[in-house]
């Protein structure tokens, strides 16, 4: 499952996983520690606040695919960025998507 979840992004770690019915959740981990803010591109380790993400990714065995994360909102360090906190981002997702690029490519 491990090389599965590094398919997405390196970054990621898989944790467990859990066959509901016709779906397999899939629970990751973020490895990264610091994050560049997306506005002023300024180093931070510093969370704000954490929230749950799901996103659907390709099926696996005929089974619908569901992976699921704690999703870390951080805060810009730099002073004079308008921008207070940020949400973690990774290049497999889009913004708010739902399903992984390769689900909609």
């Amino acid at each position: 499952m491990e090389s599965i979840i590094k398919m997405l992004d390196t970054s990621l770690e898989y944790k467990s996983h859990e066959l509901i019915d016709n779906t397999l959740y899939i629970t990751v981990i973020s490895k990264n520690e610091d994050l560049r803010c997306s506005n002023c591109n300024t180093l931070t380790n510093k969370v704000h606040s954490r929230y749950p993400k799901s996103f659907h990714d390709l099926p696996i065995q005929g089974k619908k695919v569901i992976i699921l994360i704690r999703n870390r909102n951080m805060f810009c360090i730099n002073k004079d960025c308008p921008k207070y906190t940020f949400s973690e981002t990774f290049t497999f997702l889009d913004a708010k998507a739902k399903k992984t690029k390769r689900l909609i490519d």
